[in-house]
């Protein structure tokens, strides 16, 4: 509301509360002429009132916005309509800065128009920050937009048009908007839209969409963001946001996807392959296993019908016959062990809590013979329980128990320790990389006072068929840190080693703890 009415007669007498207010104020009269300015408008400019009368305001107008200025004000005048606009203004030292005019029609009590009543308030600041702002979002290459649902104005910047195919001085409106929309994207968009200009929504908006442009007919993908600001009565005076192109992003993750889905499929039909593989492999094995055992037991059991039969006969020839046997057994032996790592399973088919107390236990009552005969001292710290395949469990112990007591030094009794310790994912030493992300890790160490080997063996003990000493001093295939190996990488685990000749080896077993 403007403090201050014009005279009935339209003569210039004002109140004199307007010169006491802070801001410029003017009134024109029906012909568009100015007929009064307050003492804050000479005070400011420096004109005197026989300069600033009539359209003599405009003189103190920006030259590159009088016209503009003139323009709006003599249409709004002639329209007998509200006007609002900006301009800059030269201040008495010669200065300028941005101004915002804003003026309403007034009417006499019959209807008559009398002219305009209006204020001019100083913006400067707030336009250097508008500015500024607009530099700001240009240099990121976003476009803005500011709607008013009341009266349906929508302005663009001239990125956001230029989003939409158009030039930069096209006139847009909400229908100019969904025309531009994609026609498959057009209702979901405009749903969207609709919903966060409903009183009592969060006023939130963040889509994507595809457009096709106005005039260019270049198809873009857009992501939008907005937010909707409310009156006091919960209605929605201001809905502005920023779009932004992702079009080369959008396009980059669609190839991605369809690469990703095309290695799928190509690692799924890999996969297929590989378990059909092992499938064949498995029953190749079995099968070879029986049948070719089947023949080294006859060339056994014939050697000793030889020996006992005919010994004398054969004199130096029994040395041959005992080598053939061995041979046999060595033979039967390996076969024996490629079965149990053919028959080593990629995963764990049915976990389930295993206490390793009680399962060593059973191993050392296996191995009960052997740790009497080398007079063997175990010591065993308490072990945790885990989740896993008891099967699989049990030949890991077996097998490293079984070549810490294989590999033991001549005239020292053998000194086997297991210890267990918890280590937190973090603290894991560099070249432990388990299979399965865990929390934590039950970390046990099998240690002895053997033999030991040269650290620099260590990347190739693990490997199949791999002998770090002669068939004569220790017998062996090589299979059995092989089968640890993939017995640990099937609970998702890790397994390493450290060891020096004639100073023991120790072995490290990671096992998740969830």
């Amino acid at each position: 509301m403007t403090p201050f009415l014009p005279h009935p007669s339209g003569s210039s007498h004002v109140l004199p509360l307007a010169d006491d207010l802070p801001v410029m104020v003017w009134v024109t009269q029906a012909d568009g002429a100015c007929s009064y300015l307050n003492s804050r408008w000479y005070e400011y400019t420096g004109q005197q009132p026989q300069e600033a009368l009539g359209t003599g305001w405009l003189r103190a107008v920006h030259s590159d916005d009088a016209s503009q200025a003139g323009d709006v004000f003599f249409r709004a005048n002639q329209a007998q309509q509200p006007f609002s606009l900006d301009y800059r203004l030269r201040a008495f030292d010669g200065t300028y800065r941005w101004m915002k005019d804003s003026g309403r029609p007034r009417f006499d009590d019959r209807g008559r128009f009398l002219g305009f009543v209006g204020s001019v308030v100083d913006i400067h600041e707030l336009k250097i920050m508008q500015e500024r702002l607009k530099m700001a979002v240009e240099s990121t290459d976003l476009g803005t937009w500011n709607f008013d649902p009341r009266s349906g104005e929508l302005i663009w910047s001239d990125r956001c048009k230029a989003l939409f195919g158009l030039p930069a001085d096209a006139a847009v409106d909400y229908s100019i908007f969904l025309q531009g929309i994609h026609p498959d994207d057009r209702a979901s968009t405009d749903a969207v839209v609709q919903a966060v200009l409903q009183p009592g929504s969060l006023g939130y908006y963040d889509i994507e969409y595809r457009t096709v442009g106005i005039t260019d007919g270049q198809l873009r993908w857009l992501r939008a963001k907005g937010q909707s600001f409310f009156d006091q009565d919960g209605q929605v005076n201001r809905f502005i946001g920023t779009v932004l192109d992702i079009t080369s992003t959008k396009l980059a993750n669609e190839i991605l996807e369809q690469r990703v889905a095309q290695q799928t499929h190509q690692l799924q039909q890999i996969n297929t392959e590989l378990q059909r593989s092992n499938q064949n492999l498995q029953s190749f094995a079995y099968v070879a296993s029986h049948d070719l055992q089947e023949p080294l037991r006859k060339i056994q059991v014939f050697g000793d019908v030889l020996k006992g039969q005919y010994a004398s006969a054969l004199g130096s020839g029994v040395d041959y016959l005992n080598r053939m046997q061995q041979a046999a057994g060595r033979m039967s032996v390996l076969i024996r062990d490629l079965l149990a790592f053919s028959r080593l399973s990629s995963t764990v088919a049915q976990p389930s809590l295993i206490a390793l107390d009680d399962l060593l236990k059973s191993v050392l009552v296996d191995l009960e013979l052997t740790i009497t005969e080398t007079g063997a001292q175990i010591r065993v710290h308490p072990l945790p329980t885990v989740m896993g395949d008891p099967t699989q469990l049990r030949q890991l112990f077996q097998n490293l128990l079984g070549n810490a007591l294989k590999f033991r030094r001549p005239a020292v009794t053998p000194l086997i320790e297991i210890t267990v310790s918890s280590v937190v994912r973090q603290a894991l030493p560099a070249e432990v990389k388990p299979l399965r992300a865990s929390a934590g890790f039950h970390r046990i160490e099998v240690s002895d006072n053997g033999i030991g080997f040269d650290p620099k063996d260590a990347p190739r003990i693990f490997q199949v068929f791999q002998r770090l000493h002669g068939r004569s001093q220790y017998s062996g295939t090589g299979i059995g840190l092989a089968i640890c190996e993939s017995v640990v990488a099937n609970h998702g685990g890790a397994i390493t080693v450290r060891s020096r000749p004639g100073q023991g080896t120790a072995f490290q077993v990671y096992l998740p703890m969830d």
